[in-house]
């Protein structure tokens, strides 16, 4: 039972128009959104934010690193299980289900570190970038995670525009990372 004035961090993962990539993977639009719980008219609501940041992000690596963090994920069963597939495989079997998937979480810090690896992701290309960049958040300080969290959604309230997130990716790659 979630307790009043308590947020909830839901990403919405959604249709996006896929980009050219050198690996097979399924792509996602992720948006980034808290959930307030109210009390109204006697009864619990659950009142969506504003979207803090929106990126593509290529499954299964997300998803994975998703549940790592704690994030519990919605969706068909049976669309897991083919998003688990080797991409040769998930091409000859396409899937006609319901692709909405919901992640949740009441964790503030696995949010943020969901959020910086979504954003910055969309920037790199290659598995091998993800598994690093994943390595990376993980170990992140809180106050450097809150600093590139709160940069992120900010630029992403300012501009509604994930192009100017990509040049903040990037940006975030030269100063943390590479």
């Amino acid at each position: 039972m979630l307790m009043e004035g308590s947020v909830e961090y839901q990403v919405n993962l959604k249709y996006i128009k896929k980009a050219f990539l050198p690996v097979t993977r399924e792509q996602k639009l992720a948006e980034f959104v808290p959930v307030f719980n109210v009390m109204g008219a006697g009864e619990q609501k659950k009142v969506p934010g504003k979207v803090e940041a929106r990126a593509r992000v290529y499954l299964p690596e997300f998803l994975n690193f998703a549940k790592k963090l704690g994030f519990k994920v919605e969706a068909n069963e049976s669309l897991l299980k083919w998003l688990n597939l080797p991409p040769s495989k998930r091409e000859r079997l396409e899937y006609s289900g319901n692709k909405r998937i919901i992640l949740r979480t009441s964790d503030d810090y696995a949010y943020l570190r969901l959020m910086v690896y979504g954003v910055v992701m969309a920037v790199l290309k290659t598995p091998a970038e993800w598994g690093q960049l994943e390595e990376y958040v993980l170990s992140m300080e809180p106050i450097q995670l809150r600093f590139w969290a709160s940069r992120f959604k900010n630029t992403y309230w300012k501009y509604k525009n994930r192009r100017k997130l990509d040049y903040l990716a990037r940006r975030f790659l030269e100063v943390e990372w590479i």
